[in-house]
């Protein structure tokens, strides 16, 4: 029997902001990866898959990307690009601009930032053929068509974050729900959104870590927070709505940019390479307030992210949750994963060697999907608040 449900339906329980002995506010984080998006669609492509691309995907969208290659000593006709390949180019682009000395003789600034910007559009149209991007609909993220019964799981989940979080009062108390993602996708967007009712929507309580000039074709809806209600949506790799705009960054999750528009200025994404760069604007703005929120949060929830040991700077970023054995004590980690629990353990030690140690951090690992999960916790939490 998993301890995992149980132990996390009791944190929420204990939560509950309308217990007459509810706990202080604590921060909660959720820091997902690929696997959260397959938990709730399996369509959702994983990294390796989302940056593979036969030669006619590639090749069907312009000579810019046949050129670069042809100029780097690539045969290109019938080439498929496999993940490997394409962390080999976007490492040398990277490699090219740090270093100009390295370059080919007809490379300069402007033409690696074209490639750049054409990879970022080829990884957009490659997901949208892919899966399901969850377009706006009457200003409210709307899901393709009715929910299988694991979604069903998963909302129910979600819609605990109203019953365990409450400013109203002015003394806050209960879980304010954060959300770290290394996803392009609107999943998580989508499922808060669609946890409220028809005349509320998420944004009103979303802090993005980068205020954004236009949402959706329309002014944002707050320019600066300040409600206890707030919670954290931080996609440290960017996102397919996330567009730049002159000195600042649209948040665009209509369907109303055209293909010339997308080629033109594709949205603001980490491409997966040999070694990341976070050094673009978007990025180095969403580092302090992720790392931050971590020293912040005493509760993490880790969901579909395996902690790749080449992810070596976001395996960092994670460490500051509880840098040292003295911040571990008071804090914990759910991990939720399809490895064997012996595995999430060992994983986690990489990067908390003093997990499981005595005063160190506590790590509750659950092997099996996040839906199933999810549909413990909740069961776990009715029986706890009947």
């Amino acid at each position: 029997m998993h301890q995992s449900p149980e132990t996390f339906a009791r944190i929420l329980a204990e939560h509950n902001p309308l217990s007459p002995n509810a706990h202080p506010l604590q921060n909660l984080t959720f820091f997902t990866g690929a696997g959260f998006a397959k938990s709730w669609d399996m369509a959702f492509p994983t990294g390796d898959e989302l940056f593979t691309f036969t030669f006619a995907q590639w090749s069907q969208h312009g000579e810019l990307l046949d050129q670069f290659l042809s100029l780097n000593n690539y045969f290109t006709h019938g080439l498929n690009l496999s993940a490997s390949m394409f962390k080999d180019i976007v490492y040398q682009i990277g490699m090219m601009r740090k270093y100009p000395a390295i370059r080919p003789r007809y490379i300069d600034d402007q033409n690696l930032d074209a490639v750049e910007r054409h990879l970022r559009y080829l990884v957009r149209k490659k997901f949208e053929q892919t899966a399901p991007l969850y377009f706006e609909q009457d200003q409210k993220l709307s899901f393709d068509g009715p929910l299988a019964a694991h979604q069903e799981d998963i909302m129910r989940f979600f819609r605990l974050e109203a019953r365990t979080s409450d400013g109203s009062s002015g003394v806050p108390s209960g879980l304010r729900w954060n959300f770290v993602s290394t996803n392009y996708d609107y999943v998580i967007e989508a499922i808060r959104d669609n946890c409220l009712g028809p005349e509320d929507t998420y944004a009103l309580y979303a802090y993005r870590g980068v205020t954004p000039t236009r949402y959706s074709n329309r002014p944002p809806y707050s320019t600066v927070f300040d409600n206890w209600l707030v919670s954290n949506v931080l996609k440290i790799n960017g996102g397919f709505e996330v567009f730049k705009n002159g000195a600042g960054f649209d948040f665009d999750y209509t369907n109303d940019r055209s293909d010339a528009e997308l080629r033109a200025e594709p949205p603001q994404l980490m491409l997966a390479s040999r070694e990341q760069d976070y050094t673009q604007q978007y990025f180095h703005a969403m580092f302090p307030k992720v790392v931050r929120l971590l020293h912040e949060s005493s509760i993490m929830v880790l969901v579909g992210y395996s902690l790749p040991e080449e992810d070596a700077l976001l395996r960092l970023i994670i460490k500051q949750f509880a840098e040292d054995r003295a911040d571990g004590i008071s804090k914990v980690v759910y991990y939720i994963d399809l490895a064997s629990e012996a595995g999430q353990l060992q994983k986690v030690q990489s990067v908390f060697p003093h997990a499981d140690e005595s005063h160190g951090l506590t790590v509750v690992p659950y092997s099996g999907s996040f839906s199933s999960w999810c549909a413990d916790v909740v069961q776990k939490y009715v029986q706890l608040t009947r």
